[in-house]
């Protein structure tokens, strides 16, 4: 009887061993390889958190009032019409240069302004040639505006304001151009005036005016 020769049996043994460890050894680099890419996979998705709150830069929004280099306002600018002060009260002070100085009183004073007039040192041009304030500016009614009068002031008849309330004399006089005084004080009515009516004083001139109660005529009983 012939036996197998026993190399055969251990060569397939051999083989069959060489298989098992080839799989063996492929299954670790498979587990290898898939920890490794998992590593991979966790360590990418951890770098993109982290990037995502980080400071993000970003560009700043272009000014609204920013223009151009021509000079010309943006699309963003916005264009507003040009304001003007309006005038107090609603009053602009009237042009009354040339005019007569009697005329440019009157006409300042029935807008509601007090008038003091100026003249010059001599000549008698009545015309105004300025005003303080000039005339177009915006006024409130009350206060008081100079014009000047080119020439000297003009001779003035003194008014009789005798026997009237102090006050209705002043402004007679003031109308009239001159300035009332009063050494005994405002109250009550004019008891005596100086200078006395019918004389002539220049414009701007004072009166004298005494004022106080009126006293009762006294008159003779009779029986």
């Amino acid at each position: 009887m012939t036996g197998r020769p026993e190399t055969g049996s251990g060569a397939g043994h051999s083989s069959r061993a060489g298989l098992v460890a080839g799989g063996a050894v492929g299954l670790v680099l498979c587990a290898v390889v898939g920890a490794f890419g998992g590593y991979l996979l966790a360590g990418d998705g951890t770098g993109g958190s982290d990037q995502g709150a980080g400071p993000v830069a970003t560009s700043a929004a272009p000014s609204a009032t920013k223009t151009s280099r021509a000079g010309t306002p943006t699309r963003s600018q916005t264009s507003r019409p040009p304001t003007t002060a309006p005038p107090i009260d609603g009053l602009l002070l009237p042009d009354v240069l040339g005019q007569d100085f009697r005329e440019a009183r009157l006409e300042l004073r029935d807008r509601g302004l007090g008038v003091e007039v100026v003249f010059g040192a001599s000549g008698s041009d009545s015309s105004v040639h300025r005003t303080v304030p000039p005339g177009g500016t915006p006024v409130k009614r009350g206060i008081t505006v100079k014009i000047y009068v080119v020439g000297g002031p003009p001779s003035v008849v003194v008014p009789d304001v005798v026997g009237q309330s102090c006050r209705q004399a002043a402004r007679r006089l003031v109308d009239d151009g001159l300035y009332p005084r009063y050494p005994s004080g405002e109250s009550g009515e004019v008891r005596e005036q100086d200078p006395p009516a019918g004389g002539t004083l220049n414009w701007n001139d004072q009166v004298r005016l005494h004022c106080g109660k009126a006293v009762a005529p006294t008159g003779t009983p009779t029986y």
